[in-house]
């Protein structure tokens, strides 16, 4: 019999939606079995990664709300209160003002709160110590060696990234990763105790004009963990040309991606198709000055704009509800250099047990 186009569209459409039942109903029966087995082993295995992502994308979050829920209530967070750091001194209702902005917009900004010093001795840091070279898009090897100090005058490629374990051995990131302020704020918005993990930092250079998938440089949402507070502070000044990060805001909230998104799975989206669906003045270019930190849900989309300008020099931290979700090198903290560290693997240690 003959088919029309508009037949085989349909049959596609209808097979694909087969397709994404069948997959779901695995990942149902996975899921549980993963964690259990997380529970026992605190193992994470590939294929529970994989429908834990699923199971994110069909629910559009819901999973993930409800087991955030179920570790609130295992350890709920304790009792605000007033705490100084590198935000300043926050008391707690300066610190649910901000989690009420968290939970509204996906993302705060504290501009100018690293100081000068902090910023150059970290910015020397990374002038001066070797970084992972990133391929780009459709390179299978490198022309150059893998791994090479960064000379900002002379940039050979997109994207620069330093070792985990050189950052956590290094003062003013330990400073950083046990800073009350930016632990206070990730508790309050998790409702439960915070573990720092996904710890890092790297150049994006003006190497190539066009934007690069593996340089982070399409809209993508993150799915690292359960649920998941990103702090990104900014080492250089970071203008219109310098790669500025972006977000839409409140994507990160259940249901607020679109299923046309979701169903895709973990890739990278398109400008177009994103400002298509959530509006152009939803999606933010944050432009700031050197040592102005980003607090954000990263479940919401985001992406680094291509530099084409001046580098831009990031460090990353990552504040989580739990350590169950994706597999990253090991890492640890073999000198403790910091004295505020010192002290909170004293009084918290869990905190710290992703690298300690």
């Amino acid at each position: 019999m003959f088919m029309t186009t508009s037949d085989r569209t349909q049959k596609r459409s209808q097979s694909f939606r087969i397709q994404d039942f069948l997959r779901t109903v695995v990942s149902v029966m996975v899921l549980p079995f993963g964690l259990a087995i997380y529970a026992l082993t605190g193992k994470t295995y590939s294929r529970t990664y994989q429908s834990f992502v699923w199971i994110f994308c069909v629910t559009r979050g819901r999973s993930n709300d409800l087991l955030a829920r179920f570790l609130s209530w295992r350890q709920p967070a304790k009792e605000r209160e007033k705490v100084s750091g590198v935000l300043g001194i926050l008391t707690p209702q300066v610190i649910d003002q901000h989690v009420e902005t968290l939970r509204r917009d996906g993302r705060i900004v504290f501009e100018g709160a690293l100081t000068a010093d902090t910023c150059s001795r970290l910015h020397s840091f990374a002038c001066s110590t070797p970084s992972a070279v990133r391929p780009m898009d459709g390179e299978s090897t490198l022309t150059i060696p893998s791994r090479i100090v960064f000379d900002e005058k002379n940039p050979r490629a997109i994207r620069y990234d330093f070792d985990t374990s050189a950052l956590l051995n290094n003062v003013d990131v330990q400073d950083l990763m046990a800073d009350s302020s930016l632990l206070e704020i990730a508790e309050a918005y998790l409702g439960t105790q915070p573990v720092v993990d996904v710890l890092s930092m790297w150049w994006h250079t003006n190497f190539h004009d066009k934007p690069d998938s593996e340089a982070a440089q399409f809209y993508h949402f993150d799915l690292d963990r359960i649920a998941w507070l990103k702090v990104f502070i900014y080492l250089t000044d970071v203008g219109p040309n310098n790669g500025p990060h972006s977000f839409v805001l409140g994507s990160h909230k259940t249901d607020a991606i679109p299923w046309s998104m979701l169903r895709k799975g973990y890739v990278r989206l398109e400008d177009e198709e994103v400002e298509t669906a959530f509006g152009v003045d939803r999606c933010l270019q944050m432009t700031a000055p050197r040592g102005s930190i980003i607090i954000e849900d990263t479940r919401g989309l985001h992406k680094g704009n291509a530099v084409t300008g001046d580098p831009r020099l990031v460090l990353q931290l990552q504040f989580s509800n739990s350590l169950f979700g994706g597999e990253y090198p090991p890492a640890r903290i073999n000198t403790v250099h910091s004295e505020a560290l010192r002290k909170a693997l004293l009084h918290r240690p869990s905190v710290f047990r992703a690298y300690h």
